[in-house]
């Protein structure tokens, strides 16, 4: 008994001895301030701390207006955090004046400007606006083929870096519909791409794990995903982490991802002019052999409430990979989401080409618009293939509120099957559903089958396409 009363002693004594010791030191918060002008070497310097301090560092930005050129860091693991979204203000150098610095690319790096770099690492970026006021804050660049000075992103990450953005805002950018002074809000990059001459930089595979959550995007592009391998992305992810997208173009846009999962789920999304969500498979990357093809990604789009007023659509679906080696590289699921149409006749809820074997199920469509869903495939390049876009699955979807426009010689129809739409199932919900079908092996359970009216035969599907190209719209 007295060996373990002295036992329980010691061991007493050991642990006020271990309580007494001196804790570990905690990660360090370097904290900027605005100076009223240029804030660059100071946040830059607070970022370079960070790194060498090691990992859970914080880059900690006061209230007030900063004024920035490109921020780059490399092998950041930590939290890049403001005062709060509308309290930490963040502009180019631009915003100071045009007799400032503008954006210039980083050769190397990317071969468009941008604002803040991250490469390998894993940042978490929160509490901050992003107001970009400038109508040219960089330097002259080719995007597409057209001469611009818009800053191309404001976040990059590439180089297997992971992310998280929450409560983050952009408002609305400078410019209109065609003259944006910001493509993006955030990238996520990691592929080949061709700099302003027409040269090949080839980018290391992202991979990593990144989310978006809590934010609000408005202008022309919110969040890209172009040349994710091998990763996750998640935009929203629940209620509580619903995003708003107030955009006169696309929502989120996801381009010639590979071996990832990516999901789209309980935003709020409207857009004027452009896509809410665009899922595209490119066809660069088979082209003529010079680049692997890329597995499929896979894509789940569902929960979100997506309003598509003037010119602009709900989800587009395209893969154009099959149009040169003839293998499919896109995978998605549509479900659970609320559709409210208010555009010009010209887009469906779901526009699908080329791309096969989508499921689209027990989504709701209301307003006015082209259709619900349209399937086509008829190759709008004519030194292109046509591919079928076949084995789509539209399963007890809600199309009763939802009027069929004519007005862009639309079918008059809620489900259009196109005339290379094959091997295709519509299963009709609880209220009546309407499908023109000019494919071919199609299955239709449920359904009030529609014949085929003169404006739909005279406005082939491609045609509607083609309008929508010359919108300018179709710019991923």
């Amino acid at each position: 008994m007295r060996k373990l009363i002295v036992l329980t002693l010691a061991a007493l004594g050991l642990l006020l001895v271990a309580s007494a010791a001196p804790a570990l030191a905690s990660p360090k918060t370097f904290s900027v301030h605005p100076s009223g002008g240029d804030d660059t070497r100071a946040i830059q310097a607070a970022f370079n701390a960070a790194v060498a301090a090691g990992p859970g560092s914080v880059v900690q930005l006061g209230a007030g207006q900063f004024y920035t050129n490109t921020i780059f860091v490399q092998n950041f693991r930590g939290c890049f955090r403001g005062a709060g979204k509308g309290k930490t203000l963040i502009d180019t150098l631009q915003g100071l004046g045009s007799g400032q610095p503008v954006v210039t690319v980083m050769p190397g790096v990317e071969p468009f400007p941008f604002l803040f770099g991250f490469s390998r690492g894993r940042v978490r970026v929160s509490a901050m606006t992003c107001n970009i006021t400038a109508t040219s804050p960089a330097a002259p660049w080719v995007d597409d083929g057209n001469a611009t000075t818009a800053l191309d992103t404001v976040f990059l990450v590439t180089g297997n870096a992971s992310s998280a953005f929450r409560c983050v805002a952009f408002p609305a950018d400078a410019g209109d519909e065609y003259g944006f002074n910001v493509a993006a809000d955030i990238t996520v990059q990691g592929w080949t791409q061709f700099n302003s001459s027409g040269q090949p930089i080839v980018l290391k595979p992202t991979g990593g794990r990144h989310s978006v959550s809590r934010c609000r995007f408005a202008g022309d592009e919110g969040v890209v995903a172009a040349g994710l391998t091998n990763g996750n992305l998640v935009v929203g992810g629940s209620p509580r982490g619903q995003n708003v997208f107030d955009m006169v173009g696309y929502g989120c846009v996801l381009f010639d991802n590979s071996h990832s999962q990516i999901r789209v789920s309980d935003n709020q999304m409207q857009s004027s002019q452009g896509e809410n969500v665009l899922l595209w498979q490119g066809w660069v990357a088979g082209f003529g052999g010079a680049l692997p093809a890329l597995p499929a990604p896979h894509y789940l789009v569902t929960h979100n409430h997506i309003l598509a007023s003037g010119a602009a659509g709900g989800v587009w679906v395209e893969d154009d990979s099959p149009l040169l080696s003839k293998a499919n590289r896109l995978r998605a699921v549509i479900a659970g989401n609320r559709f409210d149409l208010q555009n010009d006749g010209a887009d469906a809820g779901i526009d699908g080409f080329f791309a096969r074997g989508v499921w689209v199920v027990h989504n709701r469509f209301s307003g006015i618009g082209l259709a619900a869903v349209t399937l086509d495939a008829a190759s709008y390049f004519s030194w292109m293939p046509s591919a079928p876009t076949s084995g789509w699955k539209l399963i007890g979807n809600d199309v009763g509120g939802l009027v069929a426009s004519t007005d862009q010689g639309g079918p008059g129809a809620q489900i259009w099957l196109g005339p290379d739409a094959t091997h295709c199932l519509v299963v009709g919900g609880c209220k009546p559903t309407t499908v023109l079908d000019q494919g071919t092996d199609d299955t239709l359970i449920n359904v009030t089958p529609v014949t085929d009216p003169p404006a739909a035969a005279a406005t082939p599907m491609n045609a509607l396409k083609q309008l929508k190209q010359l919108k300018g719209m179709m710019r991923p």
